[in-house]
C-alpha cells in the first residue's frame, strides 16, 4: 500500500512541487479511489466508474485505529520505525532506561518543527506525566515528529492506537478520553514543552536563553542588522522578481536552478546554502531567503568565505525574527539526525518528499547539475574533436590553395608564353606576306625576261633569211 500511496502522489504531483492544487488533489482522491477498487494506479485509470475512496480516519489516516483478532488495538508505531527509534534512545544514553528533557530536547528542536506542535508531542508522549520518556514513549514521540513532518496535525489527545502496549492498562483515562461521551483533560498548554515543576527534567526548555514561545528570539533580534547589504538587496530583489514566473511570491528549486549554477559552487555547497536559506524546510524560497542564499553564494564566489554550519542571529531575514521558527540556526545534532534522516528515507508510510531536511527541489537541483555537467563534458569533449577536425580540413585547404597557387602561376606563365608565340606568330605572318610579295614580283621580272628571250630569238632569224 505504501509504494501505492508513492505511485499517486509522483502522478498528482508530476511536476515535484512537494504539494497538491485543486487539481491534483482530484487526481490523488481518484488514484486511491481505482486502488481501492483493485484498478491500476495510473493516469489512465482516472475515467474508469469507481466508488469514492473510503478513509477510515479523516483528520489522519496513518493514526486511524486498527484492531487484531483478538480485540486488541494493534500499535500505530510499527516494528520496523521502533527498532529505529530504539537505536536513537540508546545513542542519547538513557539512566536506568528514562531520558531526560535536557537529553531529549535536541532532537526535538532539530525536527525544526514549531515549538508549540513540539510542546504538543512531548505532552502527549510523556503518558507517565514523570518527566521523563522511556523507550516506547520516546518511539511515540518520534512517530509524532514524523507525522508532523509530513503535515499530520498532533492529535489534542493521544489516540488509543498510539499507546504503547504496555501503558493500556495505566492510561485508561486517556483511552477513555478517546471515547465520544467521556470528558477528556484539558489538553496541556501550547508552551509546555518541559515536564511538571516537580521533576524539572524539560525546565531549560523555559529557562533563560531557551527557545521557547516566551522567550523567543523576537526582543533581541530586531536590533540586529541584516547581513545582506543594503546595497546589493535591490540587486538579488530584481532577480528575485524575473526568477517568480508563477508570481507567487515564493521560488522553488527548479526556478533558481539556473542561478544557481552559475555560481559554479559545488552540489553539496549549494545545497547546504538552500538548506540554511529555506529556514521553514518548505522546498520554496521567499523574497528575504533567496536574498541571503544569494549573499551566501556572492560570498562564497567573491571573497572565498564559507557559509556557516548554522545561521547567525544577523543572517536571520528581518520578516522571520517574530518568529520562533526553529529552522536555520539551531546547531544540528549529528547522531540522532543521521538516524532521524535515515529512518525518514526508509520509512514506507512517507507521501511526500524522502528527505528530512525538506529540500527535495535542491535534490533535483543537484541531478540536473550533475546531467548538465556530464552533457557539458561530452560538449567539450565534440567541440575538441570538431577543432581538430577542423584543423585537419583547414590544413588540407591551405595545402590544395598552396597547389591553386602554383597552378595559377603556372597558367600565368603559359599565357605569358602564348601571348609571345602569338606575337612571334604574327611576325612571321607579316615576313611570309612579305616573301610572297617578293616572290610575285621575281616571278614577273622572270617573265618579262622570258618574253624579251622570246623576241630577241625571233629577231634574229628573220635577219638570216
Amino acid at each position: 500500500m505504501s509504494l501505492c500511496l508513492f505511485q499517486v502522489w509522483d502522478l498528482a504531483d508530476p511536476d515535484g512541487k512537494g504539494y497538491l492544487d485543486k487539481q491534483g488533489f482530484y487526481v490523488a482522491l481518484r488514484l486511491v479511489a481505482c486502488a481501492q477498487s483493485g484498478q491500476e494506479v495510473s493516469l489512465s485509470s482516472l475515467n474508469l466508474t469507481v466508488p469514492p475512496p473510503k478513509f477510515k480516519d479523516t483528520s489522519s489516516p496513518s493514526l486511524s485505529s486498527t484492531v487484531s483478532a483478538s480485540g486488541e488495538l494493534h500499535w500505530a508505531v510499527r516494528p520496523e520505525e521502533k527498532s529505529k527509534f530504539d537505536g536513537i534512545f540508546e545513542s542519547l544514553a538513557p539512566v536506568n532506561g528514562l531520558l531526560s528533557g535536557e537529553k531529549v530536547k535536541p532532537v526535538l528542536i532539530n525536527s525544526k518543527l514549531p515549538l508549540d506542535v513540539l510542546g504538543k508531542v512531548w505532552d502527549l508522549s510523556d503518558i507517565d506525566k514523570d518527566g521523563h520518556l522511556d523507550r516506547d514513549e520516546f518511539a511515540v514521540a518520534m512517530h509524532l515528529v514524523y507525522r508532523a513532518l509530513e503535515k499530520e496535525p498532533v492529535p489534542a489527545l493521544l489516540p488509543s492506537a498510539l499507546i504503547p502496549p504496555s501503558k493500556r492498562k495505566k492510561s485508561l483515562g486517556s483511552v477513555a478520553g478517546s471515547v465520544p461521551g467521556i470528558p477528556a483533560s484539558p489538553p496541556p498548554p501550547k508552551d509546555s514543552l518541559r515536564s511538571t515543576p516537580s521533576h524539572g527534567s524539560m525546565n531549560s526548555l523555559n529557562s533563560t536563553g531557551s527557545l521557547s514561545p516566551k522567550h523567543t528570539l523576537k526582543s533581541g533580534q530586531h536590533s540586529l542588522n541584516w547581513v545582506v547589504p543594503v546595497s546589493d538587496r535591490g540587486r538579488y530583489d530584481d532577480i528575485f522578481l524575473k526568477t517568480d514566473a508563477d508570481l507567487d511570491g515564493f521560488v522553488s528549486g527548479h526556478e533558481v536552478k539556473d542561478i544557481f549554477m552559475q555560481s559554479g559552487l559545488s552540489q553539496n555547497l549549494l545545497a547546504h546554502i538552500w538548506a540554511l536559506a529555506d529556514t521553514r524546510q518548505i522546498g520554496k524560497l521567499t523574497r528575504e531567503q533567496f536574498g541571503l542564499a544569494m549573499y551566501l553564494i556572492q560570498q562564497k564566489v567573491s571573497k572565498g568565505v564559507d557559509p556557516p554550519q548554522a545561521l547567525t542571529a544577523d543572517m536571520i531575514p528581518p520578516s522571520e525574527r517574530s518568529t520562533p521558527s526553529l529552522s536555520g540556526y539551531m546547531t544540528p545534532v549529528g547522531s540522532e539526525m543521521a538516524a532521524l534522516s535515515e529512518m525518514r528515507r526508509d520509512s514506507s508510510s512517507s507521501v511526500g518528499s524522502g528527505e528530512f531536511t525538506g529540500i527535495k527541489e535542491l535534490d533535483d537541483i543537484s541531478q540536473e547539475i550533475a546531467q548538465l555537467q556530464r552533457e557539458k563534458y561530452t560538449l567539450e569533449q565534440d567541440i575538441r574533436e570538431t577543432e581538430e577536425a577542423i584543423r585537419h580540413k583547414s590544413a588540407e585547404v591551405q595545402e590544395m590553395q598552396n597547389d591553386l597557387d602554383i597552378e595559377t602561376a603556372s597558367l600565368q606563365e603559359l599565357e605569358a608564353q602564348k601571348q609571345d608565340a602569338q606575337e612571334r606568330l604574327e611576325e612571321m605572318d607579316q615576313q611570309k606576306h612579305k616573301l610572297e610579295d617578293m616572290l610575285n614580283e621575281v616571278r614577273m621580272k622572270c617573265q618579262e625576261e622570258s618574253q624579251m628571250v622570246r623576241r630577241r630569238g625571233r629577231t634574229g632569224g628573220c635577219g638570216r633569211n
